[in-house]
Parts: structure tokens; C-alpha cells; sequence
């Protein structure tokens, strides 16, 4: 198979970048050494290109989820950034057809690796960087990457933290931060059962539970599916 024309990519991808500079992001080392061009491979974008994303995801988690500790924040970048991925983003683009590859590459089906896919997105992601500067390159990395961060989160959070879901959904939508009252406590001090009520924007769940944190659970989650159903 041979690679598509550069060309191709930008107009699909609406760049206007000189295609002499934006076909490098697509040489793989097989195919500039046997040839000999003069351009070199991919490798030296892909490294810059990996340090434009990392810090693009950072910045969109940081933004977008106010309310996200660092423990949730390290695991979403880590799912976002990761080469498995990025291939799968590169994948999407179709940016295996615009690669250029040795024969022997080629022939060994290097057009299918995950690897070389991902580099290849790396490596785009840094001449968007280099021509056209880091907003432009971070609006293109969150574009790609933001529908699977947020499901990353939702996945994450679906293990039982409806007050995390509920905080995130609350400043997203609303721009406001979730308020709980302890409404009522009944029983002994050693058997107390706490009823809580939690309001967002004027919307209001209830719930109840054995210690406040578990009432506020309670009452996160049936606000939360409640404002899922809007």
C-alpha cells in the first residue's frame, strides 16, 4: 500500500501548513534512511510533540474539572496521553495512509503498528505547535481527546462517588458548587442515622445513611441521576 498525498490530510484536517513541512511528521526512520532525506524522520517531533500534549491534556483537565482531585486528574492524563490511545486517535484520522515508510517496513506491515500510528500523532501534533503555536495544537489534542477523558472520568467515578459526579456536573452545568444541610439525625450516638439534603441551582436530592458521608452519597446520587434525565 502507498501512502495517500499530503495534501490530502491538510484539507481534510483544514491546516494550512506548507505540505513540505507538515509530510515530515509522517517520515519514518526506514523510509528517510533509504532514501537519504535530508529532512530526517519523525523521531525529534514526536519527542516535542508528546511534551504538547501531556501539557494540553493538563490544562483542559485542570480547567474543565475544578473540582477533580489530583489522584483522579493523574489517572485521567495518563489514560489520555497513553500510546495505546493516541494510535487509536491517529487511527480515527487515518493518519497511517499518509505514512512514509521503508520497503521493508512496508512489506512488514508497519503501517498497522500502534507504534508508528502514534508517533505519527505526536509528530503532527508538533508541527501544529511549531506553525501554528501551542492554543492552536491544544484545541486540536482536546478535540481528539475529550469525549474519551470524560468517559474515563464517568467510568471512574460510576464506582459509587456521586458526590465527585455530582461537584463536576454542578460547576459544568450551573457553574455552582453543590450545597448539603443535614436535615434530621435520629437514633443513639452509637446508632445515629443521618438524613441529608443536598441543593444545586435549585434542584434538591435527599438521602439518608449510617455516618453523614454515606447521607450525602445518598443524596448525591439521587440528585445526580435526576439531572442526568434533563
Amino acid at each position: 500500500m502507498s501512502h495517500l498525498p499530503i495534501e490530502e490530510l491538510a484539507k481534510k484536517l483544514r491546516l494550512r501548513i506548507p505540505s513540505e513541512i507538515l509530510e515530515v511528521a509522517f517520515l519514518h526512520s526506514s523510509y528517510s534512511n533509504e532514501i537519504g532525506d535530508p529532512r530526517g524522520s519523525n523521531e525529534r517531533l514526536e519527542f516535542l510533540g508528546d511534551a504538547v500534549i501531556d501539557l494540553a491534556v493538563t490544562s483542559f483537565l485542570y480547567r474543565q474539572y475544578p473540582q477533580a482531585d489530583e489522584g483522579r486528574l493523574t489517572k485521567a492524563k495518563s489514560v489520555a496521553v497513553s500510546r495505546p490511545l493516541l494510535a487509536e486517535k491517529a487511527t480515527e484520522l487515518e493518519l497511517d495512509k499518509y505514512l512514509l515508510l521503508g520497503k521493508g517496513e512496508e512489506a512488514n506491515r508497519g503501517r498497522e503498528r500502534p507504534n508508528n500510528r502514534g508517533n505519527a500523532f505526536e509528530a503532527l501534533v508538533a508541527v501544529l505547535y511549531l506553525e501554528r503555536g501551542f492554543s492552536f495544537a491544544a484545541k486540536f489534542v482536546t478535540r481528539c481527546l475529550e469525549q474519551d477523558i470524560e468517559r474515563f472520568l464517568m467510568e471512574q467515578s460510576s464506582t459509587g462517588d456521586y458526590k465527585s459526579l455530582l461537584q463536576e456536573t454542578a460547576q459544568r452545568q450551573f457553574g455552582c458548587r453543590p450545597l448539603y444541610t443535614i436535615m434530621d439525625t435520629k437514633g443513639r450516638e452509637h446508632k445515629k442515622e443521618f438524613d441529608v439534603e443536598v441543593a444545586v441551582a435549585g434542584h434538591r436530592g435527599r438521602g439518608r445513611g449510617k455516618s453523614k458521608k454515606e447521607a450525602e452519597q445518598a443524596s448525591a446520587k439521587q440528585l445526580y441521576l435526576t439531572l442526568e434525565e434533563f
